[in-house]
């Protein structure tokens, strides 16, 4: 069974939101026809479940300077959408209210109408979106039957939020937007028209030779360093 090509996205991620701003204003078309899989830091119970299945989430907490030239970043490429962000304040970071709304949100088939106004709140109001107040206002003005806390307390909403961590740690999802098509993955908004030139039917998909293992040619034999200092951006946080 063939999968899908995907996208990892993040409420968190101001290189999310613009991504799915561009795929919505450049390929609608795309948005339905997308996999869209949330990526989001886990709480201390969320982490625990994790470490329960063997799994530790992939990400690590960007430097002071990385922060500051990510914050210019973001607002060069925003002005260029004719875009205004404001720079949210997250007085306690808890991403679990935002991304299980998510699932509630998809259930009544309105994934991407809460994605839009979830990035909306945050990006462009400013708003805080780690309280499930906003969250619920969120829901209620999208007329979606589900109360924020007991979404937090369903253990049906717990299951698929941890299916959904263990893929972000079986796929080495280690920032997002991740674009996925195949064996290929495609990291940062800068990477999107190279993904979306790998879709079927692109006249312009050229895609990676990858040996049997799914690595493309050349890269098994280079050694991963234990430590290393930030050499990448890509347009992506991670």
């Amino acid at each position: 069974m063939k999968t899908a090509p995907r996208v990892y996205f993040s409420f968190r991620s101001p290189y999310s939101w613009l991504a799915f701003h561009d795929l919505r204003r450049e390929h609608p078309e795309l948005v339905s026809a997308l996999e869209w899989r949330p990526f989001w830091e886990p709480d201390e119970h969320f982490s625990a479940l994790l470490a329960e299945t063997g799994h530790e989430f992939p990400y690590t907490p960007m430097s002071r300077a990385k922060h500051f030239y990510l914050l210019r970043d973001v607002r060069r490429l925003a002005g260029r959408r004719g875009l205004t962000n404001s720079w949210p304040l997250d007085e306690q970071m808890h991403w679990e209210p935002s991304h299980l709304g998510w699932f509630a949100a998809s259930d009544h088939g309105l994934a991407h109408e809460y994605v839009d106004r979830v990035y909306t709140a945050r990006w462009l109001s400013g708003l805080d979106i780690c309280r499930t107040e906003v969250i619920q206002s969120i829901l209620d003005e999208l007329a979606i039957p589900a109360d924020v806390g007991e979404l937090l307390r369903s253990p049906a909403i717990e299951k698929r939020a941890l299916e959904a961590l263990q893929a972000v740690c079986q796929e080495d999802v280690f920032g997002v937007p991740m674009f996925i098509h195949r064996r290929e993955k495609y990291w940062g908004i800068d990477r999107l028209a190279d993904f979306l030139a790998a879709l079927p039917g692109s006249s312009t998909a050229q895609p990676v030779s990858t040996a049997a293992t799914g690595t493309p040619d050349g890269l098994a034999e280079i050694p991963v360093p234990k430590e290393t200092a930030e050499i990448g951006h890509a347009g992506g946080c991670g």
